[in-house]
């Protein structure tokens, strides 16, 4: 909703500055009331048309979600586990406070309107009626008035008998130009689209455009000599009721005459509205290939649980195959995510249109398997954020306790970090975040059908603040580097576990042995980290050996230490 209205915004912002600088001086008045009709009316439609042959000209983008990164003091010793996805519950329905201000505004503008008719309606009640050339006449008592509505003309009893054929004849212009549709018709998309101030511009501007076509015709039949003595003339006072055409209206009085004083614009400047297509068709490539959806990045919090919850699925089909609870949350998904289950088959995984080779890095690059592949990256991406995430520079930024920041990026088709978003509660913290990411390593880029694309990532990062906690210091450092293991070298090590802190290890190794279980740990020279290990093999073969027919429940990937 909110990515629709925004783009009704732009695309109107974009309509009115292409109307104010080629076509608002030139005297095609009847062309530019079209002009100032069909955009509004293009601006409403254009963000909901999306043109399939556009959108496949244009490489698609693919998302992958990754598993969350917990940092900070309060971290439990599994923190760096990915999380097990749990299925969206869907709460009690309640009204969100956008609707209410929504429908707030909304009801006060339907107010105004129906004001304005009823005071349409006292006027005509009494008013004398009568007619010309089959249209009513009221004439409004004690009054000086003059406009037009609808098929009425509104004349003040006050009026000089002198000034009335001019104003018959320029309302009856509008009369039978329905200028009235237009302007209702802006009334109405007022009342929908309330908080939108652009939509005051076009009605400011189309009621100039009636002006200044019922002057023209006017002029034609009654002489400019007349029709200006009758403007200069004028008594200002007239009804505020913004629907209606105005013969008295001041603030455009002096537009009016200088316009009737200008000469006619050339006719070849009306290929000047040619110029209209390439804008309409930039717009409609915009919307088509556009690849966001989602109205704000924080809200990509139950997409990422979703993609997470699929893909729990998927490792499990690989495993062990899936348990009744498990399959039926699946085929819920399916009909949720997909418009032919008939795609999916569930022996083989569930093949989400993931992209062929998904991106990897220089670390990685031996890893042949999509998945494989996928969980080697992330973990790395992982590393990387928990070793370069300043928490001593942010701390004060946030809060006690759990602080969640949402980042967004993508590795392009070269493997570049680009396109860096985040969303939290504060700046600091989302600048830190945007920080860290990009400076992350150049990346090898995924492929798909044989082209390498971009591929856009969501990383939730949970930052955990302890009270009384401190982040870590020098000293941490050092005491972490006397734990090394003596028996470290370069062999493959099947890894469930990353720690920045040591006093989380022993309580992991103890959950590992009584699950069955041979740990060992070591921690790497090069990033002062301590990984914990199922396994050691002299060969990436052995170790995703170990890794198919591994009981472990959670993520496992194979990783090579630096040996100093």
């Amino acid at each position: 909703m909110i990515n629709y209205i925004l783009h009704t915004i732009l695309f109107q912002v974009l309509f009115l500055l292409f109307y104010d600088i080629l076509h608002k001086r030139d005297t095609f008045f009847t062309l530019n009331r079209m002009y100032l009709t069909g955009t509004l009316v293009a601006s409403l439609l254009l963000p909901i048309i999306q043109i399939d042959l556009l959108r496949q000209a244009i490489p698609p983008q693919y998302i992958i979600s990754l598993p969350e990164v917990i940092l900070g003091a309060s971290v439990q010793e599994n923190a760096l586990v990915p999380v097990s996805p749990t299925p969206l519950i869907s709460k009690n329905p309640s009204i969100p406070w956008f609707w209410t201000c929504y429908l707030a505004g909304a009801s006060c503008f339907i107010g105004l309107f129906i004001h304005k008719l009823l005071v349409l309606r006292r006027l005509r009640k009494e008013a004398k009626i009568t007619s010309i050339e089959g249209f009513t006449i009221f004439i409004l008592k004690s009054s000086n008035d003059a406009f037009s509505f609808n098929r009425s003309i509104y004349l003040g009893d006050q009026l000089n008998e002198t000034q009335k054929p001019q104003i018959i004849a320029h309302e009856l212009v509008h009369i039978k130009e329905r200028h009235t549709l237009d302007l209702v018709g802006v009334e109405l998309l007022k009342i929908i689209f309330w908080f939108n101030p652009l939509l005051y511009l076009y009605r400011s501007r189309l009621s100039t455009l009636h002006e200044y076509i019922a002057d023209t015709k006017s002029v034609a039949l009654l002489g400019k000599k007349a029709y200006y003595q009758q403007l200069l003339n004028t008594v200002f006072e007239t009804e505020n009721i913004q629907f209606i055409n105005q013969f008295f209206n001041y603030s455009l009085i002096k537009k009016r005459i200088i316009m009737l004083q200008k000469s006619k614009s050339n006719r070849i400047l009306r290929l000047k509205y040619v110029a209209l297509l390439p804008l309409m068709a930039t717009m409609l490539l915009y919307i088509s290939c556009s690849s966001e959806s989602s109205e704000d990045i924080v809200s990509n919090a139950e997409v990422t649980q979703t993609s997470l919850l699929i893909q729990n699925l998927q490792d499990k089909v690989a495993e062990k195959g899936l348990t009744q609870k498990e399959k039926s949350q699946l085929l819920d998904l399916l009909k949720n995510h997909s418009n032919d289950e008939s795609n999916f088959d569930l022996a083989k995984g569930v093949p989400f249109n993931l992209i062929d080779i998904v991106p990897t890095s220089s670390n990685c690059g031996d890893v042949n398997n999509n998945a494989e592949r996928k969980a080697c990256v992330s973990n790395e991406i992982k590393t990387f954020i928990n070793t370069n995430f300043d928490v001593a520079t942010v701390r004060a930024f946030a809060k006690t306790g759990e602080n969640k920041i949402y980042v967004r990026f993508k590795i392009d088709n070269t493997g570049e970090i680009v396109d860096v978003e985040a969303r939290a509660a504060t700046l600091e913290l989302e600048n830190e975040a945007k920080r860290v990411v990009r400076s992350l390593p150049t990346m090898i880029p995924g492929e798909h059908q044989g082209k390498k694309v971009g591929v856009l990532y969501s990383l939730p990062i949970i930052l955990n603040i302890d009270g009384n906690a401190d982040v870590s210091t020098t000293s941490d450092k050092n005491q972490r580097l006397a734990m090394k293991s003596s028996s470290v070298d370069s062999s493959f090590y099947v890894i469930t576990n990353v720690f920045k802190k040591a006093s989380y290890l022993e309580k992991q190794l103890k959950t590992l042995k009584e699950a069955g279980f041979t740990p060992g740990f070591f921690q790497d020279a090069s990033d002062g980290y301590i990984y914990v290990y199922l396994s050691k093999h002299t060969s990436m073969v052995n170790a995703k050996s170990f890794i198919s027919k591994s009981s472990y429940d959670h993520q496992l990937y194979v990783y090579t230490p630096s040996v100093v």
